[in-house]
């Protein structure tokens, strides 16, 4: 299957193509370095995801944390949580299997589904393929997307089987979380990402984002950086830098136009970041790309 970019609104909530709305269902699989931006940029769903990694070792960055992901092993993610996918070795690729909340019936959903997502301490687990629980579920994930690759007769039958699977295996290990803690993520996170998402052309103050947080200053950049990993200010770089490529790519506008529309002071300002961050000149970067292409 093709690597697909995501698709993300002003709060980075992924946007998910789903082949048939009434079956919010879909795995993808995904190499890194064939996305635009070579990792895959902060985001957030209201779907359950499960993931495995199919070749190398990609990197999860999720409420501040760095946690490195080999071959064969996986993690689960709630409903909401903001992460993003970085590669720590060459061709690093996964397969990432979300599941919509409205394809469990509701008695499942109140009994199990919502519980699940409302559990503070479950922001996430990584799948361990030497444990029992874990090898299950790794090998449930395996399944359905060998029967989604295929789409043979009945194969979201197959798939509903296998998710309900790794939800039975999943709930038992909430109570093994219990006694973790992690930061709830806050809403008030999301309201900034959509400032930011909003206003990146122009200049943003810190001010502004803690007033729409109610926070002070120096509580404003705790919070973000708590769960984005980053402070606003280089969240708000990276995010430029990420819409530059963008235009890089799919207009014929000059570099200083790019650097403009995407916020920065100058056109040497932006070359100096773009190649602090791709080791790359935007020059160099655009005709690599076209000639790829």
């Amino acid at each position: 299957m093709r690597t697909r970019d995501i698709t993300l609104n002003s709060l980075n909530e992924e946007i998910i193509p789903y082949r048939e709305p009434t079956w919010p269902q879909i795995m993808e699989y995904t190499n890194i370095s064939e996305t635009t931006l070579g990792y895959v940029p902060l985001h957030w769903h209201e779907e359950l995801q499960f993931t495995i990694v199919k070749q190398g070792t990609i990197e999860l960055h999720i409420l501040g944390e760095k946690v490195s992901i080999t071959e064969g092993a996986g993690f689960f993610i709630n409903s909401g949580v903001v992460h993003e996918i970085h590669a720590k070795t060459k061709n690093a690729t996964y397969i990432c299997w979300n599941i919509g909340i409205p394809l469990f019936d509701k008695h499942i959903q109140t009994k199990y589904i919502l519980p699940l997502i409302q559990e503070e301490n479950t922001p996430f687990i990584i799948l361990n393929p030497f444990k029992g629980r874990h090898k299950r579920m790794i090998r449930a994930i395996k399944t359905s997307y060998e029967a989604y690759k295929i789409k043979g007769n009945g194969y979201e039958l197959i798939m509903t089987m296998h998710y309900l699977a790794c939800l039975n295996e999943l709930l038992p290990e909430i109570a093994l979380h219990s006694h973790t803690s992690y930061p709830i993520y806050d809403q008030r996170v999301k309201t900034i990402l959509e400032y930011i998402h909003t206003h990146f052309k122009n200049q943003i103050k810190l001010e502004t984002l803690a007033e729409l947080a109610h926070l002070s200053n120096a509580e404003t950049i705790r919070v973000f950086k708590r769960h984005v990993g980053r402070t606003p200010f280089k969240y708000i770089l990276d995010y430029r830098l990420e819409r530059s490529i963008n235009l890089l790519i799919g207009t014929r506008s000059t570099i200083t136009e790019i650097a403009l529309e995407c916020g920065f002071s100058s056109a040497s300002y932006f070359i100096e970041k773009f190649k602090h961050a791709f080791h790359i000149t935007p020059r160099k970067y655009r005709e690599e790309k076209n000639k790829n292409s």
